[in-house]
């Protein structure tokens, strides 16, 4: 009964936002989350300041950034049930009538308000907030940017509304969005490239699709993982699952290597470096980069790597 009151009063907010805001499924603690030990303990201890209604220590926003397929969104949404927080989604508030992008995203941060605590998820930020510096939408984009930068500033929010933004542009976002006071703690995410880390991804893995894991015991194959995003290996798990399932019979070793012989991963290498690169640069904390990319935080070699990425790329 209380479920179903739970989904009726959630339906009847997004009706109410005009389909503005959706509700995130957080069905799943930090505990099923892969390999990004750092990052877990990192937000574990946001969680557990939220969950103390301590709010002079509670950050006022967070900044989840790396490339695409890194685990961003599930991490995201494993950290609200640890927190406690319900987690609303931004939708695109713009809208082609006079005045009506300004009132959609009123509509949205007053509501949101008063649902409080809970946290306001805007993933790809930097499409929804990209810079606003032109005036061809008729200065829509910066009314849109500035209204946003002063609700994420107001103190008031403190403890009520965690501003959460993904993204794995960050380069794209108003420069002043990012500043500490808004977006407090800067989280990079990078694919998994230690055989602990790829074995522990894809045996979470392997249980959410219920397949057998010892494959996974084998180092030759864990080893040809290396490269693969989070999102790449449960797309190979996911196969895998799809092999058993037709044919029973298959040792699971033989349906792993199926598996893999046949997936064939996206080849976005130059761009996953630069983004790379980008969540590296973005980092609030040094310790949460891995330590192969720390020697750039010497003098000027991250910009400079940063600029010969961007030149291999076009």
């Amino acid at each position: 009964m209380l479920a179903a009151l739970l989904v009726r009063k959630r339906a009847l907010i997004e009706t109410e936002c005009f389909g503005l805001i959706e509700f995130m499924d957080t069905r799943h603690g930090l505990d099923a989350v892969g390999g990004n030990d750092l990052i877990k303990a990192e937000l574990l201890g946001i969680a557990r300041t939220i969950k103390s209604g301590n709010t002079r220590l509670a950050p006022m926003g967070l900044m989840a950034v790396g490339a695409m397929g890194s685990g961003k969104t599930f991490v995201i949404r494993a950290f609200l049930k640890e927190a406690g927080l319900t987690g609303l989604t931004l939708k695109n508030v713009r809208s082609k009538w006079v005045g009506s992008t300004e009132a959609n995203l009123e509509k949205v941060l007053a509501t949101v308000r008063a649902m409080g605590p809970v946290a306001l998820v805007i993933d790809e930020g930097d499409r929804s907030f990209g810079s606003g510096d032109g005036e061809s939408d008729g200065g829509t984009s910066s009314r849109l940017i500035g209204r946003l930068k002063e609700f994420m500033s107001d103190t008031n929010n403190r403890g009520q509304v965690l501003i959460i933004l993904m993204t794995n542009r960050p380069d794209k976002l108003d420069i002043d969005i990012k500043r500490p006071g808004r977006l407090d703690r800067k989280i990079p995410f990078f694919y998994a490239d230690s055989h602990a880390d790829l074995r522990d991804v894809a045996t979470v893995l392997c249980k959410r699709y219920s397949v057998d894991p010892s494959p996974l015991e084998d180092d030759v194959l864990v080893s040809r993982l290396h490269g693969y995003s989070n999102a790449d290996i449960e797309t190979l798990i996911g196969m895998y699952a799809n092999i058993v399932n037709d044919d029973p019979s298959l040792h699971a070793k033989n349906a792993f290597l199926m598996a893999l012989d046949d997936f064939i991963p996206p080849r976005e290498g130059g761009m996953v470096d630069y983004m790379n690169l980008l969540a590296v640069k973005e980092a609030s904390r040094k310790s949460l980069v891995p330590a192969r990319y720390h020697y750039l935080y010497e003098d000027g070699k991250l910009d400079h790597a940063l600029q010969q990425a961007k030149i291999n790329l076009y």
